[in-house]
This record gives C-alpha cells, structure tokens and sequence, in this order.
C-alpha cells in the first residue's frame, strides 16, 4: 500500500513538474531541473512551504559573482527557485562594483538586505566580489558564500570560516552547491534570524 502510495506520487510529481504537487497528508513538493554553468541540466526536488509560513512581505538577498554569461544566466535561475520557497527575492547591482557610480548601489544594495548570497568563482585578479563581502561583514548581513573548489590554488584558503554569520560551502558542480545549499539554508535562516512577520494561519 505505501508502495503504491510513494509510486504514484512519483509520478504525478515527474509528471506535473515544474507544477507543485501535494504528498497526501503531507507537504507540497515540485520536482524541476537546475542548470550547470556548462548548459546541462540536473534533477531537483524542492520541499515548499505552506502560504501562511512564509513571510508577510518577501525578504530581499543581495546577489553577488562575477558577470560571466556561463555563471549569471544558471546561478540566479537557481538560486531564484531554491530561495523562492522561503519568501526570499533576489537582487543584484546592475553592473560590476568598477563601473562609475555603482559602489553606493551596492552599498545601499547590502544594506538593504535581509541576507547575502556570494559565489567567488572566476574571481581569479578581479577581486570585486571579495569587496562585496567585505561589505556585508562590516555591515553585519549574515552571508553565504560559494567557493568552486576547483578554482582555488593550493595555497588559497578562501574565506574564514569563523566569521560571524557566515555559511560557507565549497563545491564542484552547481548540483553540489544548491544540495548543500538547500539542506544547510533552514539552519542558516534559524541561527541568523533571518525572518520577518509571518502571515496569520488560518
């Protein structure tokens, strides 16, 4: 019976995808397909939230990485439907902090948010996105920043992992970085307090 259960709840979730799907007696899921920066694409499963657990206005992250087609077109479409669930938008400086007259953008931008999300991949001489996060600290926006561990030297350490409220990942793929990011985000969210009013349960 549980079999049969689980099997058909399968296949309406495959089947209806991207389209939310209720388990009985349970939770809503919706199964989609995430992007790697090569263009491919991997399976994912989301678990939502129900409407009245989400925040009564959306939280905002301030979105930082290098502008690289084959990491701003795959990472925001990510991170748009990993965050989506949890009430959280995204937003972003519209060009890279070297443009004249972005720096209070980003400034006002950090500021401004209830979180950080920053992937330093291809930062390699181009130090912007370290800028960035040096903001959020001095700012005191908790922040979670990536780092491909395959774009590292043996000699970088990468970001301290002690800073306050910080959550560090390191991964290889895009399909490492968004499970860690998605079973390490309700923990992230609960230690940094990251909530606003929430909607009334009816």
């Amino acid at each position: 019976m549980a079999g049969s259960v689980f099997e058909r709840f399968s296949q309406e979730l495959f089947a209806r995808s991207p389209a939310a799907v209720s388990f009985p007696g349970g939770d809503d899921f919706k199964f989609l397909q995430l992007r790697e920066m090569d263009g491919s694409e991997f399976p994912f499963i989301l678990g939502l939230l129900q409407a009245w657990q989400l925040p009564a206005r959306p939280l905002n992250c301030f979105v930082g990485h290098r502008f690289l087609p084959n990491i701003e077109g795959p990472l925001r479409f990510n991170l748009a439907h990993v965050l989506n669930p949890y009430g959280i938008r995204l937003r972003w400086s519209a060009q890279d902090l070297s443009a004249s007259g972005v720096f209070a953008e980003i400034v006002k931008g950090i500021r401004g948010a209830a979180m950080c999300f920053f992937d330093t991949y291809g930062t390699a001489g181009k130090p912007n996105v370290f800028i960035e996060i040096g903001m959020a600290y001095a700012l005191g926006v908790p922040m979670i920043v990536a780092e491909n561990f395959n774009d590292m030297s043996d000699t970088m350490e990468g970001i301290p992992s002690d800073l306050q409220g910080l959550f560090r990942i390191r991964y290889t793929s895009y399909e490492e970085l968004f499970r860690k990011l998605y079973f390490g985000l309700p923990n992230f969210i609960a230690k940094n307090k990251i909530r606003a009013e929430r909607r009334k349960k009816r």
